[in-house]
């Protein structure tokens, strides 16, 4: 008895369509059609656009599937400025850069043109805002330890220069760090003894707290502890005790 022969679904189509649409994909993402023509560039300062728009220029007459994003952006971030770098780009020949730069808090005594930024990185800056805060650290660089707990803590000092620039602007804003690791805001001729960064937030709530209600506290010749925000004390800047 004969069998019979099971019919076949399949179509020419099924492969051809696929196989035509993925042809005409590659063929114009790496088509001269589809090559970079318009380049922008968002969040530039006036500064650095001349050497980022030259970065970009390096992109015309190339194929979008053809442009190496990864190395355009190093390119960019080569500034030690900029903080992040993002490349978008698509096949009707135009592309898009955002790039952010670092936010600067606080000048480092004693290094022309070094500062913090907001997120705890030291880096050279081609521009200063004025009234940022000056961080006083010992000749050595970052203490490995400090007073009662912890280690260096870079983003807590950022943290405390952006509080301090904005709590106390118009005034002369010192954050010195000694050899022991013990921190200290200085706001004008006032001076508060912060001890580590440990439960910050605690200590400058109790300063705030307590300048509310006393506005001169810190105008005489004593200073303020807060190594303890619980148990915060006022003693008298000549016994304090100088590494």
């Amino acid at each position: 008895m004969r069998k019979k022969r099971r019919k076949s679904n399949w179509r020419p189509g099924q492969i051809l369509w696929p196989l035509l649409i993925v042809n005409v994909a590659l063929g114009l993402n790496y088509s001269k059609v589809t090559s970079i023509v318009h380049a922008r560039a968002a969040g530039v300062p006036p500064q650095d656009q001349e050497r980022v728009q030259g970065i970009l220029e390096s992109m015309a007459n190339i194929p979008c599937a053809k442009v190496d994003a990864r190395k355009l952006e190093s390119e960019v971030m080569s500034n030690e400025e900029v903080d992040s770098v993002e490349l978008s780009r698509h096949i009707f020949g135009s592309s898009w850069l955002k790039v952010r730069y670092r936010n600067p808090v606080a000048t480092l005594k004693g290094r022309d043109g070094v500062v913090l930024s907001d997120d705890g990185v030291f880096y050279h800056a081609s521009i200063i805002p004025s009234g940022l805060p000056v961080l006083d650290m010992p000749a050595s660089g970052p203490p490995t330890l400090v007073t009662y707990a912890g280690t260096w803590q870079p983003g807590s000092i950022a943290m405390l220069a952006g509080y301090a620039r904005q709590k106390y602007a118009g005034k002369d804003i010192r954050i010195e760090i000694n050899p022991r690791g013990v921190v200290c805001l200085n706001i004008g001729s006032g001076r508060v003894i912060l001890g580590s960064c440990d439960d910050l937030d605690k200590k400058l709530k109790t300063l705030d707290s307590r300048l509310q209600k006393n506005p001169q506290e810190l105008d005489g010749e004593n200073m303020l502890v807060l190594t303890l925000p619980s148990n915060p004390t006022i003693v008298p800047k000549a016994v304090e005790k100088k590494p």
